[in-house]
């Protein structure tokens, strides 16, 4: 009798997975919109009723640019569906994917416009968008998530469950000083939300897309049987900024950093946190998590800081900042400076701290052009020994500039960061990880960019030149 019972389960979930993917593929048959993988899978979660687990993935996805999860997530936010009712920021997603070119989201930034819901009421406005819907076949293109919403609503049991078994537990979810933490594969992640008056809003959002190059090193991450337990990894990953420009990868580079750090060097889930398109603030508290979990540890713990995204020199004295989302490339007041921050982690107990900067502190872009001098020259940004148990590795030395690697969709240093870990499954010294980057960055920039890229290491005194033997896991 049991067995039958079963039989019949399967059979019903079989029906009912079968007529979401009839009905996927109905609704997406007329789009010229790819939905991804990813938010396939989130929304039949929701269709299943696994609302909040769905919603949740929808809102990881819509985090790396997806522009069919973007829209989904505004759908949420304007009828509290798995998250709370917030009209300002369903407009903001609905803008995001509307400004892509996503006819669906125009259609309901027109309507935001003629009832007067967030924005001033413009009917000049409400009809420049059914224009813009119009000029784009003037048809909606994706699946309707209400219907799918509805569907799923006929399973109120599975509400908050995870589809993969048990509660889907989002008490570590919260919103705060304009920043939401979340996990991605149980990875906590913390992402800056813009301000109602977010100036990146206004940028072309089109330049905002997810790297499409899937690289070597995105794909075949080895998974190892390490476990090291007092390890742990603050990701700061820092592509869209308010007020200069974009870093080409960024977001691309600290997400496939925090898989190797959790598959391949075996650091739990809970010891990563990544925060992505971190203003002043944001940083400034992630950083102090980690040293607070340095002292808590005793000398016990491991730590490692990795950051991508614009650096910017002091004109007058050459000294070095991380410039945050919200900073100003020209006002070094806006930045964290790395003295400060070199001081801080120094002081703290530790085996190790190791911090990768994929970033250059000349002033220039990732890639060409500057980003902060007004005499439009490169500055050479001073150099000095890091305190305590630091080894500082960065993308390039004094005036250069640290690149991307555009083939395969990282900054450079990344990319053979990377590289080095998938090739020995992180059983690496941090000498041979240094020779290694050092050597291949210099060699593949001065055939892309007909430029040199030099990474460079500097390590605390009291290390005695003993970091080279330090392993990386």
């Amino acid at each position: 009798m049991r067995m039958e019972g079963n039989n019949q389960l399967y059979i019903i979930k079989g029906m009912r997975i079968l007529s979401f993917f009839l009905f996927m593929a109905t609704c997406l048959s007329s789009t010229a919109f790819n939905v991804s993988k990813r938010t396939i899978f989130a929304l039949e979660c929701i269709n299943d009723g696994y609302v909040q687990y769905g919603c949740e993935e929808l809102k990881k996805t819509a985090a790396v640019n997806d522009i069919a999860a973007q829209f989904y997530v505004a759908v949420c936010y304007e009828h509290g569906i798995g998250f709370e009712k917030d009209f300002t920021q369903a407009f903001k997603m609905y803008r995001k994917a509307a400004e892509r070119g996503l006819p669906d989201a125009m259609y309901h930034i027109a309507s935001f416009y003629k009832n007067g819901i967030v924005v001033t009421r413009d009917l000049t406005r409400e009809k420049e968008w059914l224009q813009r819907y119009n000029q784009k076949g003037g048809k909606l293109t994706l699946p309707d998530f209400l219907q799918i919403y509805n569907e799923g609503m006929k399973h109120p049991e599975n509400y908050a469950m995870n589809p993969n078994g048990g509660i889907n537990d989002n008490s570590n979810t919260i919103v705060n000083d304009n920043s939401q933490k979340r996990t991605i594969n149980n990875i906590t992640i913390v992402q800056q939300m813009p301000g109602q008056d977010d100036k990146s809003n206004t940028q072309d959002e089109s330049q905002s897309i997810a790297p499409s190059v899937k690289s070597d090193v995105d794909q075949d991450i080895p998974v190892t049987q390490l476990k090291q337990e007092n390890t742990f990894a603050l990701i700061i990953a820092n592509e869209n900024y308010h007020d200069v420009s974009k870093v080409p990868n960024a977001i691309n580079d600290g997400t496939i950093f925090a898989e190797y750090c959790e598959k391949t060097l075996g650091i739990p889930q809970s010891n990563i946190k990544v925060l992505i398109d971190g203003t002043l603030n944001n940083i400034k508290r992630q950083l102090s998590w980690i040293c607070q979990v340095m002292e808590a540890f005793q000398g016990e713990a491991n730590a490692i800081i990795y950051y991508a995204g614009h650096g910017i020199p002091n004109e007058s004295n050459g000294l070095a900042y991380l410039l945050p989302v919200d900073g100003y490339g020209n006002d070094v007041s806006t930045g964290y400076s790395l003295e400060e921050i070199y001081a801080e982690l120094g002081s703290k107990p530790a085996k190790s701290v190791v911090v990768l900067l994929d970033a250059c502190f000349s002033g220039a872009n990732r890639g060409e052009g500057m980003l902060t001098s007004a005499r439009g020259v490169a500055i050479k940004a001073k150099n000095f020994s890091p305190k305590g148990k630091l080894v500082v590795f960065s993308a390039a030395q004094g005036d250069e500039t640290a690149y991307p690697y555009e083939e395969k969709g990282h900054g450079m240093f990344t990319y053979y960061l990377l590289k080095k870990i998938q090739e020995t499954k992180g059983n690496v010294t941090l000498g041979e990880l240094s020779d290694y980057i050092t050597t291949e960055v210099k060699k593949r920039s001065i055939i892309i960019n007909g430029k040199l890229q030099t990474p460079t290491v500097n390590a605390s005194i009291s290390l005695n030149g003993t970091w080279k033997n330090l392993k990386f896991n």
